[in-house]
């Protein structure tokens, strides 16, 4: 399945949305490096708050299958590493981030989620970390992200069993900062933008630096044994 990585930008908020085949949107490699492009070119302009959604159907489904069941040993490794540098580029974008979550949520598009400030979430999603049903596990740093948020005990259940969860359990231990209604749920997240632009954005991104250099060593060389 082919997913496209639209960018409006209408300063000072920019949404990214990945558009899929029938409202599924699948991280391929193509996607993934269409989506490095486009997260660099928004944390270099003047945007103050970043909105990622998807169209239709789900979020993020994950990643492509049939790729990683085609990698070898090396292409393994290299394709991890380049959905660490992508997960990376979203977790140090100056701006403030926001994922807007629907439908599934799954392997690489939680990574995508945990990588972002702030999670809103409409009802009758489900999230989760299901790569070990696969054999392998969340590469692109999913693993300390998740337990840097989670804490150790939710992060090794929600990746060692690969349960997708309900909206309103991601609530309940942390995953997602708020679930809203199908109905509610664009409305509510405009909300927030709104109210986010109302904060002082210089302050908004001295937080995140902060923030983002206490963390970075550890994620950083956890990332590394992710990959490996």
């Amino acid at each position: 399945m082919t997913t496209q990585v639209d960018l409006v930008q209408n300063v000072p908020v920019a949404r990214i949305t990945l558009r899929g085949e029938k409202g599924i949107q699948i991280l391929s490699a193509e996607t993934r490096r269409q989506l490095l492009g486009v997260v660099e070119q928004v944390a270099a302009s003047d945007a103050s708050v970043v909105v990622f959604a998807g169209e239709g159907r789900t979020f993020i489904a994950g990643a492509s299958i049939d790729e990683l069941k085609s990698l070898d040993e090396a292409g393994a490794l290299a394709d991890s590493r380049a959905g660490q540098q992508l997960m990376s580029a979203i977790d140090s974008m100056p701006q403030t981030t926001i994922a807007a979550i629907h439908g599934a949520c799954a392997g690489g598009g939680t990574e995508l989620v945990l990588a972002c400030d702030l999670r809103f979430s409409a009802v009758g999603a489900k999230i989760g970390l299901p790569e070990t049903s696969i054999g392998v596990l969340p590469g692109w740093g999913g693993t300390v992200r998740a337990t840097r948020l989670l804490g150790a005990a939710v992060a090794r259940r929600l990746i060692l069993t690969g349960e997708l969860i309900a909206a309103e359990e991601a609530l309940r231990i942390g995953l997602v900062d708020a679930v809203f209604s199908a109905e509610q749920f664009a409305a509510e997240v405009e909300s927030r933008v709104t109210q986010l632009l109302t904060r002082g954005p210089q302050a908004r991104q001295r937080v995140k630096h902060l923030l983002r250099q206490h963390l970075a060593d550890g994620i950083d060389i956890a990332a590394q044994f992710d990959a490996e």
